[in-house]
């Protein structure tokens, strides 16, 4: 099992994250937004190619509040590293996409381990 240096961060899986701001509608919330909706129906155009990575797990996280919305890839570490070889595939056209929906800002990626405990 990997392990970050010797600090006992042990961890089987890695995690690819991808996310946004979006604008609230003009209600001031999230039900009437249409940046949201834009970003969710391009996450649904996109959920196959993702689902049919090796042995991974589609997260999506909507906020609300602060306008968030994320999609996390998780997978084993030795599949992520396949998926990283190639270049995350189709993260650059999704973010592209993504950044490109009016009311969407703070485009970005990250990667990091996701453990459950």
């Amino acid at each position: 099992m990997p392990e970050i240096g010797s600090t006992g961060v042990a961890f089987t899986k890695v995690a690819r994250e991808w996310r946004c701001k979006y604008a609230m509608g003009a209600d001031g919330g999230p039900g009437e937004s249409a940046a949201l909706k834009a970003a969710q129906a391009l996450l649904e155009a996109y959920l196959p190619t993702l689902k049919a990575l090796p042995n991974a797990e589609v997260t999506r996280v909507v906020c609300g509040g602060c306008g968030d919305f994320k999609v996390i890839v998780n997978q084993p570490a030795d599949d992520h590293g396949a998926w990283k070889e190639d270049e995350f595939k189709p993260e650059a056209e999704f973010l592209a996409k993504l950044g490109a929906i009016d009311g969407c800002t703070r485009v970005e990626a990250q990667e990091f381990t996701m453990e459950m405990l």
